[in-house]
């Protein structure tokens, strides 16, 4: 019997919770302590905003576009390659692009989680090209379906989201390449 819940439960309930408090009780006053800058915008020792930001979203679809896909991409993934790989890639996917966007651009309210998403959907295509078996993706499936429109149509909401979908996709890629070259994973 599994006495903690997988990541993307955690991870779904940091969203919501970082949501409510957020808009409801502190009215945008935790975004503007935690949320994601670029490195001109950011004060000495913000760079905790690299992880924190991930977790605030900016209404109340893009926290349901991003819930579901992490929820969708965990039931895919978290159980086969385990939940510290499954985390690792997260995390790493989402530091890794809003640090690089951080130093190539200029915003003061980075939010979202999607870098992280786009870095598992990179591991779960990686996973499926070298073993077909080892998924068993199949269009048709809720899962399958919603990670794939997810990858396409995420892309749709600007520039700025377009380009962290890219990093947070090529850093997954590089991870996941390298947990298999380890044989972390499979």
């Amino acid at each position: 019997m599994k006495i903690i819940p997988n990541v993307y439960i955690i991870l779904i309930t940091l969203y919501v919770s970082v949501f409510i408090l957020d808009k409801l009780i502190f009215k945008n006053t935790l975004l503007e302590w935690a949320g994601g800058k670029s490195f001109n915008n950011m004060q000495e020792r913000e760079w905790y905003r690299l992880l924190t930001g991930s977790f605030f979203h900016q209404n109340i679809l893009h926290l349901l576009g991003n819930a579901y896909a992490i929820y969708f991409v965990g039931v895919i993934l978290e159980d086969r390659i385990g939940s510290w790989s499954f985390l690792a890639i997260y995390l790493i996917g989402n530091i890794a692009a809003y640090t690089v966007y951080s130093t190539f651009s200029n915003y003061t309210n980075g939010t979202g989680a999607s870098p992280g998403i786009y870095a598992l959907i990179a591991c779960v295509i990686i996973l499926h090209l070298y073993d077909p078996s080892f998924l068993n993706l199949e269009f048709g499936e809720w899962p399958v379906n919603y990670t794939f429109a997810y990858l396409i149509l995420g892309n749709l909401y600007g520039m700025g989201a377009f380009i962290v979908h890219i990093l947070g996709f090529g850093f997954g890629s590089i991870i996941t390449l390298l947990l298999l070259l380890f044989k972390i994973i499979i």
